[in-house]
Order: C-alpha cells, then sequence, then structure tokens
C-alpha cells in the first residue's frame, strides 16, 4: 500500500514538472522591452529565463530620432557575469567596460530616422544559477537616452 502511494507521489511530480515545462517555466521564450527618449528609442528581445549551458539570442533594436553621433549600447553585467558572449553582429566599433563591469558597446554614428538592429548571442554557464540584473541602456556619447529595466532567471 505505501508503495503504491509513492509511486502515485513520483508521478505527480513528474506530471506537475512536464506541464511546467510545457507552459514554458524554464524556458527560453523571449519578451520584447521597449524604453523611449527625447533621442531615441531601444527596444531588446531576449529571454527573461534561461536554462544553463544553453545558447540564446539578444536582439537590440537602436532608433534614433535625432543624429546619435556615438549610439553606445550597455549591457548591465547580469548580461556577462558568468555568461559567455559568443557573437556581437554587427561588430561594433568599440567596447569596453565601466566602474560597475557594465559592456559597453559603441556602433558608428547613427542618422536620424535610422534603425540600428544588433543581435548578440550567449550562453548561459551552469554555475549561473538565480536572478540576476540584466538592465540596458542606449546613450550617445556620455548622454543617457533610454533605459530598460529587466531581470533574467538563471535555472541550473
Amino acid at each position: 500500500m505505501e508503495a503504491r502511494w509513492l509511486r502515485r507521489g513520483f508521478l505527480t511530480l513528474l506530471f506537475v514538472f512536464i506541464v511546467a515545462a510545457l507552459a514554458n517555466v524554464f524556458g527560453q521564450a523571449a519578451a520584447t522591452d521597449t524604453a523611449s527618449g527625447a533621442a531615441g528609442s531601444l527596444s531588446v528581445k531576449a529571454p527573461s529565463r534561461v536554462r544553463g549551458g544553453l545558447t540564446y539570442q539578444g536582439e537590440f533594436v537602436i532608433s534614433a530620432a535625432r543624429d546619435l553621433g556615438a549610439p553606445t549600447l550597455v549591457l548591465d553585467r547580469g548580461w556577462v557575469d558568468q555568461t559567455t558572449v559568443n557573437t556581437v553582429q554587427p561588430e561594433p566599433a568599440g567596447s569596453t567596460t565601466d566602474a560597475e563591469g557594465n559592456l559597453k558597446l559603441r556602433f558608428p554614428p547613427l542618422s536620424a530616422g535610422r534603425t540600428l538592429v544588433v543581435y548578440v548571442e550567449f550562453q548561459a554557464n551552469p554555475i549561473n544559477v538565480g536572478s540576476h540584473d540584466a538592465d540596458v541602456s542606449l546613450d550617445d556619447a556620455d548622454e543617457r537616452i533610454a533605459t530598460i529595466e529587466r531581470t533574467q532567471l538563471d535555472f541550473p
């Protein structure tokens, strides 16, 4: 009798886990967030939940409302901490980190009315477990244009 209840309990837990996976609780469905300012707008499409070891893509769309002399994507440290950046397309004109460890990708000037789409391929390391800030900002040189506040949850 006791073995029957153990088997039923195990099958119930397995069923709940499978239903949660099908509902994309652990998945990599991309979410789109947008922010804008007077000089332009920024949109990011990336999963808010990722599993360790898997690759995923971030799509960053920069739209210029006025000429941007040095459009710069600022990725919060959570994007790169215990995460491998495989590729960035198009290639930035320059990259650096700031004092807080945020990754700054600077692109060539962008004329008013133009749009730049940047694709970044990431791979989450299996030891990177938990919730991380994954904010994204658009700067023009040192001027902040738009900021998107987001978090990313990494599963083992």
